[in-house]
């Protein structure tokens, strides 16, 4: 029996197979909450299946502690394929345990492995980087909606790709996802024990 309440949980690592999504859909709904789906990067998700290849889970026995999955995205005047991660979620009893980042790891090798060059991601800074993630703002990326551009990452996974490719993230059937106001009003500046918060949860929205 796994004592959960160890540093290091015993949990698998996975494709995530079709018969799991209904769990993954309802451990983020308790982890993220309904208005997960208000989220300006959800945007760039409606329509668009997750990259089979990419969409990772992590169990416990039969129950699902961790999900990672990526989408398609473009990028710039040249519509540059890319990924979008998110979300990745992990079970609230068990942040910090290395779900999370194993996850990332094994996700972002497989992305490299399979020719993709460029990920990013709207999330918590500080536990981002450690992926090689770096704020997406400062080499022109932008994302339409996003009202927290500093949380806006991306992730080279070709070298010299940041210096190639830069621009506004577009969804990949080219639908129109700015939403008015956003922008304009950004919120204040968030306290730093809501980003602790945060990145134990390890999200990437």
């Amino acid at each position: 029996m796994t004592d959960l309440n160890t540093k290091s949980p015993k949990f698998t690592i996975k494709p995530e197979p079709a018969a799991l999504t209904g769990e993954v859909e309802q451990m983020l709904d308790f982890v993220f909450g309904p208005t997960r789906f208000d989220k300006a990067s959800y945007l760039f998700r409606e329509g668009v299946q997750p990259v089979p290849e990419l969409s990772y889970v992590a169990t416990i026995g039969n129950e699902v502690v961790g999900t990672i999955r990526y989408w398609p995205i473009l990028v710039g005047p040249s519509r540059h394929p890319a990924l979008l991660l998110g979300p990745l979620g992990i079970t609230p009893r068990l942040a910090g345990k290395g779900i999370g980042r194993t996850l990332t790891f094994r996700t972002l090798e497989r992305a490299a492995e399979m020719g993709h060059d460029l990920v990013l991601l709207v999330g918590d800074v500080d536990y981002y980087k450690r992926f090689g993630f770096v704020p997406a703002t400062p080499h022109g990326f932008v994302m339409p909606g996003e009202k927290r551009p500093e949380r806006l990452q991306v992730a080279p996974l070709k070298r010299g790709i940041l210096g190639e490719i830069s621009g506004e993230i577009q969804h990949i059937h080219g639908r129109q996802v700015a939403v008015p106001g956003l922008v304009e009003t950004p919120l204040p500046p968030m306290p730093a024990e809501a980003l602790q918060t945060e990145a134990l949860q390890a999200e990437a929205r």
